[in-house]
Formats: C-alpha cells, sequence, structure tokens
C-alpha cells in the first residue's frame, strides 16, 4: 500500500508497505526513481530499465497485524536545480517552436497522400539511419524528399516529434507500430519507452504477439516483460489459437516460453 505527501513544492514522499514478501521473492522493482528502506539502506542498480533494490530474508520487518514485509520511503525531487530547468526547457521550447511552425524546413517526407515538412540537421542527430542518408550522397540528399512506404504518417510524425521534443506522447498513436519504426531508424531511447508500456499493457489476448513483436524488434525488455507474463498465465495462453500458430511460426519463441514455465 502506498501513500503521497507533499513536502514542499515540487517534493514528495511516497511510503510503500509490501507485505508477504515470500510471494514475491526479496527483489523488488521501481521504475525511474531512486528508494531507500528505513534502517537498512540499499544501493539502487538500474538493469533493463528498472531501478532494483534487493534485501536479505533476515531483513524483513514485522507489522503491527504480526505479518512480515518491509517499508520504503521514496523522495522524488521536482524543484531541485531550477535554473538548469528552465535552461532546458527553453531549448525544449524552441525545439517544439521549430516542430509546430516548421520555419526553415528543408526536407520531405512524403507518404501517398501527405507529406511532412521536417529539418534534416535535427533529424540526423536523432537518428543514426536520416544522419547516414543525408550525409551521403543518397537520391534523399540530393532531392530532399524521403518517400516512406512501410510507416503510416501518424506513426512517423510521432516519431520525428520524439526527436525534436523527447516526447513520445503514447497516448495517441498506435505503441507496437512506433516500436517497429524507432527500431528501424535505431532509435533506442523511443523503442524503450514504447517495449515500457507495451509491458504494462500485457494481457492474455495480446502476450504473444507482443513476444513476436518483442523478437522481430530486438526488444529485451519487451521480451522479458512478455515471457514473464505467459509463464505466470500458461494455462489460459497454452490453450489460445496464437500460441498454437507460435508453435508453428516461431519454435524457438514457444521453446524460450516453455523453458520460462519450467524454470521460472
Amino acid at each position: 500500500m502506498a501513500s503521497v505527501l507533499k513536502i514542499r513544492e515540487g517534493i514528495f514522499k511516497i511510503s510503500w508497505e509490501q507485505k508477504d514478501p515470500e510471494e514475491y521473492g526479496y527483489s523488488y522493482d521501481f521504475s525511474k526513481c531512486n528508494v531507500s528502506k528505513n534502517q537498512v539502506n540499499r544501493t539502487m542498480k538500474l538493469e533493463n530499465s528498472k531501478w532494483t533494490a534487493e534485501f536479505n530474508k533476515t531483513e524483513q520487518e514485522y507489522m503491527p497485524c504480526g505479518e512480515i514485509g518491509f517499508n520504503f520511503e521514496i523522495i522524488i525531487d521536482l524543484a531541485s536545480d531550477t535554473t538548469e530547468m528552465k535552461k532546458t526547457k527553453h531549448v525544449l521550447d524552441h525545439l517544439l517552436n521549430l516542430w509546430i511552425e516548421k520555419p526553415l524546413a528543408d526536407v520531405t517526407f512524403k507518404f501517398k497522400e501527405q507529406v511532412i515538412k521536417a529539418h534534416m540537421m535535427i533529424v540526423s542527430s536523432g537518428s543514426p539511419v536520416f544522419c547516414a542518408m543525408f550525409q551521403n550522397d543518397f537520391k534523399e540528399k540530393l532531392e530532399r524528399t524521403v518517400e516512406i512506404q512501410d510507416i503510416r504518417p501518424n506513426v512517423f510524425e510521432h516519431l520525428l516529434r520524439y526527436i525534436y521534443t523527447g516526447d513520445a506522447d503514447l497516448d495517441n498513436v498506435n505503441v507496437a507500430s512506433l516500436l517497429t519504426a524507432s527500431e528501424k531508424y535505431g532509435m533506442d531511447s523511443l523503442k524503450e519507452e514504447c517495449a515500457l508500456r507495451l509491458s504494462q499493457d500485457l494481457n492474455v489476448e495480446n502476450a504473444v504477439r507482443n513476444l513476436v513483436l518483442a523478437h522481430l524488434n530486438n526488444s529485451l525488455v519487451l521480451q522479458q516483460y512478455t515471457l514473464d507474463f505467459i509463464s505466470k498465465n500458461s494455462k489460459t495462453i497454452c490453450c489460445r489459437a496464437d500460441w498454437m500458430e507460435l508453435i508453428k511460426n516461431y519454435p524457438e519463441l514457444s521453446f524460450a516460453a516453455v523453458k520460462k514455465m519450467v524454470l521460472g
């Protein structure tokens, strides 16, 4: 159970009581934050996009009700170094304006019934694929036009917007398609954001599809989350038609999933 206390403007304390550690083992994962446990401190480690702290069995605490568990306090500071934050916002505001207004745009991404204008130097800075394309004497560099045939305009627009602003806006796009596009253009940070969002939305209907998506786009983060989910819901998922298709078309993936079910 978690509770939030506002200490002062921009600084919050989140208290989290975790009961029954036996059920989950002794490893706890937290995304995008640092954490310390009362009386017993542990250094957080960043692995596979998760901050992880580990506690020994002897470091359990007894709750008032007689159960055992852990009490955590997380301090989130959104107010420190306001000068640097203002500088960052200043730069981001200018880049956002470039994205919205498109002044001096010098490259056109052409779709079947739509075009998207952008700035060659900016998109090159955010994608090694675009950088190579515009550094060498390819047709796209000479004509300042790039034809996009395998990505929908809305998805590609989100990809470019991320280069300008760092905002993926995942609530308004097909996240699976954006993950595929980010893999194609070598945008690892965007791919990881997409993978984490898909990992949060796993269910028995999309688990197999996401496992294949992770495999095809080299997303170890999404693959690991999905294998864990399939292992925990194996009885339901293994009765589905898409599981049989997985065995037929991707035997190596089905083997990895079965191995996870057996070994945990």
